[in-house]
């Protein structure tokens, strides 16, 4: 008789995390072939009274994170669900584990609280378990002895992305930066980069797949290559994937202006599939404050990459990362901050207030801006960007635009169809700007009379359809 093993995955926060996600469900299926004697559901609800196991894929390299993390696994042990922990959170736990608590640098308020210590419910998985378990072990209650770190996968992957068209393909991990707000390279360790053309296989599986969009991701997509083969090389896999056959585009997550010259932002002009988007987390625009943070640029190299970019595409969008209140920021460095958002008029911005991140090196940094200071800055900033972000979409309005069916409402049923004949009134749409990144960027919500016409030419819609509308 088969055991039965009803699971369920919770993958928090980064893309990143994600991607490991969907090899860790290619990874499950694959163990359950090989051993008959268990059969496998994936159940989509975590809460699902059938749901034994959920595999909660987090973040451990912000508070935020972990504290969120925390709530969902409590929640899923007060419906006395096996938990096991995945990711980024297990490299950070164990990294703890050694540290006293003054070196831990942990606020009075913040505990680990997710800790084999306290609850034994919850297990660790790390990533390099996965090759040497089985779903017997897992059904038993596996705990990682080795915590093993990252390993790109070799196994197959769920593309869970597939029905609107897009995924996320991994390029590199980890980090070479030592930016004093980030402990990424002080629990993960150096980046890893996925060879040019394991990545041109995977890109190819992906557009054999129907993927529309492709989104090149890693923590620094800027320095792929460097640990390869000595120098950057983006450039050069980006000129690869462009010349792949195949009706696709693709984007970058993220672009760091140290490294990328003038002349590299003219050369991504001749790429004919590359979408004109740039997130480019800059943080700050003072010099001092970036200097503080270990950035490799100052105010006078932003400002000129920027002006590069919008020289070179006139039609793009840009997005940054900012934030608010890091030790030593003063008056007038915010007030530059301020001048800078308020002439650039980026398309998106993530603003963050600082905190001190446990085993960062910012957290050891005089003259702290204080907490209702921050807050201050903080709300000020928002107004603005809230501000320049609803003169954005006003200036849309009325005017043609390309975009990806996300999702299809039938207001009259209260339900969301796979497909639907167009010109019925009570069909709603959710389409995502063809400039505008999933996940990340604002969707537009339109009645079905505003699709023009579809570039796949048929009498119904579907989500992941390709449509010209009217915002």
């Amino acid at each position: 008789m088969q055991k039965i093993c009803n699971f369920s995955l919770i993958n928090l926060w980064c893309t990143k995390n994600l991607v490991d996600s969907q090899y860790f469900l290619g990874r499950l299926f694959d163990m359950s072939i090989k051993t008959p004697e268990y059969q496998l559901n994936y159940f989509t609800d975590p809460f699902d009274t059938k749901t034994n196991f959920v595999f909660v894929n987090t973040c451990g390299f912000i508070s935020s994170g972990r504290d969120e993390a925390d709530v969902t696994v409590r929640k899923l042990l007060k419906e006395k669900k096996t938990v096991y922990l995945l990711g980024c959170a297990v490299q950070y736990y164990k990294k703890l584990k050694g540290l006293n608590n003054e070196e831990k640098g942990m606020r009075n308020e913040e505990q680990i609280t997710i800790s084999k210590s306290h609850i034994s419910n919850v297990h660790y998985l790390s990533r390099g378990d996965l090759n040497k378990i089985n779903l017997k072990q897992i059904m038993q209650g596996y705990d990682s002895k080795i915590f093993g770190d990252f390993e790109f996968a070799s196994w197959p992957r769920v593309y869970t992305n597939l029905e609107q068209k897009f995924e996320y393909l991994k390029i590199a991990e980890w980090c070479d930066n030592h930016c004093t707000f980030c402990i990424i390279p002080e629990i993960r360790g150096k980046q890893q980069s996925l060879p040019i053309e394991k990545i041109i296989t995977e890109a190819k599986n992906m557009i054999a797949s129907g993927i529309k969009e492709i989104i090149l991701i890693a923590q620094d997509t800027t320095r792929y290559g460097t640990d390869l083969y000595g120098k950057p090389e983006l450039l050069s896999l980006l000129k690869k994937l462009d010349r792949l056959k195949g009706d696709f585009n693709y984007r970058l997550l993220y672009l760091y202006p140290d490294i990328v010259t003038l002349n590299q932002i003219k050369s991504l002009k001749t790429l004919k599939k590359f979408i004109p988007y740039f997130d480019v987390p800059l943080q700050h625009i003072s010099s001092p404050v970036l200097k503080s943070m270990w950035r490799f640029y100052d105010e006078w190299y932003i400002k000129k990459f920027l002006d590069q970019i919008k020289k070179t595409f006139p039609i793009r969008y840009i997005r940054t990362n900012l934030i608010i209140g890091f030790p030593g920021e003063t008056d007038k460095d915010f007030a530059k901050l301020v001048a800078f958002i308020d002439e650039t008029k980026f398309d998106n911005i993530a603003l963050f207030e600082y905190h001190d991140e446990p085993l960062a090196a910012s957290s050891k940094l005089n003259n702290k801006v204080d907490d209702h200071e921050i807050r201050t800055r903080f709300t000020k900033i928002r107004q603005l960007v809230n501000r320049q972000l609803l003169k954005n979409e006003q200036a849309r309005k009325g005017k043609e635009e390309i975009g990806y069916i996300m999702e299809i409402w039938n207001e009259e049923q209260g339900m969301r169809d796979k497909e639907q004949v167009p010109r019925s009134t009570s069909i709603k749409l959710v389409v995502r700007p063809i400039l505008h990144c999933p996940e990340i960027d604002a969707y537009d919500d339109i009645s079905v009379d505003q699709v023009m016409w579809t570039f796949e030419k048929t009498n119904e819609l579907h989500i992941g359809d390709k449509i010209v509308y009217t915002v």
